[in-house]
Order: C-alpha cells, then sequence, then structure tokens
C-alpha cells in the first residue's frame, strides 16, 4: 500500500508540475457528487447567465463508484458530458472517505480526453461534510493546455435522503449551490 501511495503522489507531483494556467470555462471543472450512491444538481451564477450541472454516482462495488454527469452551461457555449468511475482507498477513520478517479470528458465542441483526480471527504461535524477534489485534465488542444481544476464546498444533510450542497470552483472562480439525493440504503 505504501508503494501504491508514493507512485500515486510521484504521479500528481509531475501532473501538478507540467500543467499549464488554466481555461476560463464553465465546463472545465467536472461537477462534484461525494456521496456513493446519490444525484447532485447544482447552480452556478456566472457573470448574469447560469450553469445548471447534474451528476450522479453508482456504487458498483465496496471500492468502485461509477460517475455521470452532464453540465449545461450559457446559451453559446459548449455543453459536456463525462463517464468514469472512483475507486475509494482504505478509510483511514469513519468520518474520512479518500478517493482516486479516472473520467473520460467529452465537450459538445472539442476533442475529447481523460480526467485523473482524487478527493477527500471529511464529517466535520453531525450532517456536515467538507469535501476537496482536484483534477488534473489532459486537454491537449490549441484553445486549453493540460490543466487542474479544484471544487472545494461542504454537503449539509437536512435528512437521510436530501442534502444541500454549496462549494467553489477553482477553475472558474465561481461559487455554486445545489441539492443531493442520496438513493442507497443506508
Amino acid at each position: 500500500m505504501r508503494k501504491l501511495t508514493a507512485l500515486a503522489a510521484a504521479i500528481a507531483l509531475v501532473f501538478a508540475l507540467s500543467a499549464g494556467p488554466a481555461k476560463a470555462q464553465t465546463i472545465a471543472t467536472p461537477p462534484v457528487v461525494i456521496d456513493r450512491t446519490a444525484v447532485t444538481l447544482t447552480y452556478m451564477p456566472t457573470g448574469g447567465t447560469t450553469t445548471w450541472n447534474a451528476a450522479l454516482s453508482y456504487q458498483y462495488s465496496p471500492t468502485w463508484d461509477v460517475l455521470v454527469s452532464f453540465i449545461s452551461p450559457p446559451t453559446g457555449l459548449p455543453s459536456a458530458f463525462r463517464v468514469g468511475g472512483r475507486y475509494h482507498l482504505r478509510r483511514l477513520s469513519p468520518q474520512t472517505d479518500v478517493f482516486a478517479n479516472i473520467g473520460y470528458f467529452s465537450p459538445s465542441t472539442g476533442t475529447t480526453h481523460i480526467e485523473l483526480g482524487g478527493g477527500l471527504v471529511q464529517t466535520v461535524a453531525p450532517g456536515l461534510r467538507m469535501y476537496a477534489v482536484s483534477t488534473y485534465n489532459t486537454a491537449t488542444t490549441v484553445a486549453s493546455n493540460p490543466y487542474i481544476s479544484t471544487n472545494l464546498g461542504f454537503q449539509y444533510e437536512i435528512n437521510r435522503q436530501w442534502a444541500v450542497v454549496a462549494g467553489y470552483e477553482e477553475q472558474t472562480g465561481f461559487g455554486y449551490i445545489g441539492v443531493n439525493f442520496d438513493f442507497s440504503n443506508r
């Protein structure tokens, strides 16, 4: 396990040092769904316009989740579809979830590419979780160099199935709000 952790850290360092500055586009940062089997819908106001994101996670096995998402930006900008997987590492504590993810990114215009990332979800109080997720995007077109995008946010559980989310996209500099519906058997 130590060798795997060291390898992952080395790869992350290479990605961090090789990624150029990010392009300001609303489809650049993947939406975040932190529950294992859930749907998250988010709304992001972007300078007088809006972006809607929908993300679905499904627990495929004890360690793997399937991820699917769609981003609908303001009129005239490209939308994006993502599909991928999330691997959960052994829990450090019952309040902590650390994961790595890989995804296929397909914008409505431009070229498709791969996304690699990881994240941390931490329970900070009963019903309140914070998350930090960073994703390396291999975009290699004339208009976009490889970049790293980061999502930071909180999820507050209203009841066993519903939660509200609020976060910040480092990539765009915008905040977002949303709802999360967990359809797992708790």
